[in-house]
């Protein structure tokens, strides 16, 4: 399936407009150049035409126009991902913005959820009946992408990926065709949907299991950056032996301007400990002091807060419109050696928006077969996110460069696979991803529901 021209046809445009309720927008309207903008604003694509689809029944129609006029189709939910895989030069793109809304039935501990949805709509609706589910740790995130992907946040410890709590999907194929995915209906679709980072077919819901949570103990612990090795290590230690109700998260920044820090450490490097407890209170108090007493930490920020106002703690840290570039890496366990070279990297960081991510994975996540899910990773402990961050696109070529030397240098002790979620343009490889087994195993799924290659832009 190819589409290389930037234009569509009029006969085509004619079809489209002719039969979506949405809008469809080209090149030539005013509404083109803000409406073709991805969270990343390194990417810099121009589609063919964006359709903001009403409902579900405009998607199965766009998809049947494409599929009519040979038109490669790709899906924007949130647009978070940072590769802006939901935007392709000549390509339809579907925007699913208007698609968001979420149904819960408390009763039976199920929310549904539509494909452009964003993970603060849920937490929003979940909240209100002290339920939640793992989800993005940007409440901008969609949870389209972020859920086909695998999806970590601070709740899968216990609770599992996001994948993981899909009970069920509707799913619109290329041909226009709905079907529903589910361990009895289409159940290979619903292996791949799990973790497989998509490509089958639009999702336009989601059904997942949702648990009792209102409250989580959660903060943050900040050190200087001269004290990131030993952080380091005492978070990595007591990581791995800690309960499911734990997820914590090692961050290796220029300090932002927190109000419980002192002024004089805005802007130098530290290492944040952001954890989170979904537990009982008290065990959450005992469980936390060994981490608490660690060293002499600048400033701690600890409460009993909402799960909802938890998942939009970092937010800020993540605005869209500034250029990123990210590499990852995955650990099954993680040596001294790749910590010294994090720690040495706080004086290093390659732009002074940069951050360094060290989060620990287990608990729920490892107990589930690997075979049961498109998810391929369930033996790492730990995972490194190089997030590459600058203000301006200019500056993108430097930061890349200096990311992908420090990549280079933490990754002789990773795993071979790498969590799509986080895998950046020059990661596309979906062996690189998934291992050759499970890559294979992907692209037959793909042909059998997108023989087009409507989505994935080849037969």
């Amino acid at each position: 399936m190819q589409s290389d021209s930037i234009e569509l046809s009029g006969t085509v445009l004619t079809a489209l407009r002719g039969t979506l309720r949405g809008t469809v927008t080209v090149r030539s309207d005013d509404a083109y150049a803000a409406a073709r903008r991805v969270w990343n604003g390194a990417i810099n694509r121009y589609p063919s035409a964006i359709v903001a689809c009403a409902d579900a029944e405009d998607v199965a129609s766009a998809l049947r126009i494409a599929s009519e006029y040979g038109l490669a189709v790709t899906v924007r939910g949130g647009g978070h991902n940072v590769a802006g895989r939901s935007i392709r030069d000549g390509a339809l793109l579907l925007d699913l913005s208007r698609l968001n809304s979420v149904v819960v039935n408390a009763e039976a501990g199920i929310a549904t959820v539509q494909g452009g949805a964003l993970w603060r709509d849920v937490d929003a609706a979940t909240a209100r009946v002290s339920l939640a589910t793992t989800g993005g740790l940007i409440s901008t995130t969609g949870v389209g992408g972020f859920t086909l992907g695998g999806g970590a946040g601070w709740l899968m410890r216990r609770y599992g990926l996001a994948c993981d709590n899909v009970l069920a999907a509707s799913v619109i194929l290329g041909d226009g065709r709905i079907v529903r995915a589910s361990p009895v209906d289409h159940a290979d679709l619903y292996w791949g949907l799990r973790g497989g980072a998509g490509g089958f077919g639009v999702v336009a819901s989601f059904d997942y299991r949702v648990y009792p949570l209102s409250h989580v103990l959660a903060g943050l612990i900040i050190h200087p950056g001269e004290q990131a090795l030993g952080a380091l290590q005492a978070f990595r230690d007591f990581a791995a032996e800690a309960p499911d109700e734990f997820c914590g998260l090692a961050v290796i920044v220029h300090a932002p301007p927190l109000p419980f820090l002192a002024p004089a450490w805005h802007g130098r490097p530290v290492v944040i400990l952001a954890v989170s407890w979904c537990g009982d209170h008290a065990q959450g108090e005992r469980a936390l002091k060994p981490l608490r007493a660690y060293g002499q930490p600048l400033a701690e920020h600890l409460g009993w807060m909402p799960y909802v106002q938890w998942q939009q703690m970092f937010d800020p840290s993540a605005p869209p419109g500034l250029s990123y570039y990210w590499k990852t890496a995955n650990y099954v366990s993680l040596p001294d050696s790749t910590l010294k070279v994090l720690a040495a990297a706080a004086n290093e960081l390659p732009s002074p928006r940069t951050e360094i991510h060290l989060q620990h994975m287990g608990g729920a996540v490892s107990r589930v077969p690997r075979e049961d899910t498109a998810f391929a990773h369930r033996d790492v402990r730990f995972f490194v996110n190089l997030l590459g961050i600058t203000d301006t696109p200019d500056q993108v070529t430097g930061l890349r460069t200096g990311i992908r030397a420090l990549y280079a240098k933490i990754t002789p002790d990773a795993a071979p696979t790498i969590l799509p979620n986080f895998s950046d343009q020059d990661d596309a490889q979906a062996e690189h991803q998934f291992g050759a087994d499970l890559a294979g195993r992907l692209a037959n799924l793909r042909r059998r529901y997108d023989d087009k290659g409507l989505l994935s832009g080849g037969p």
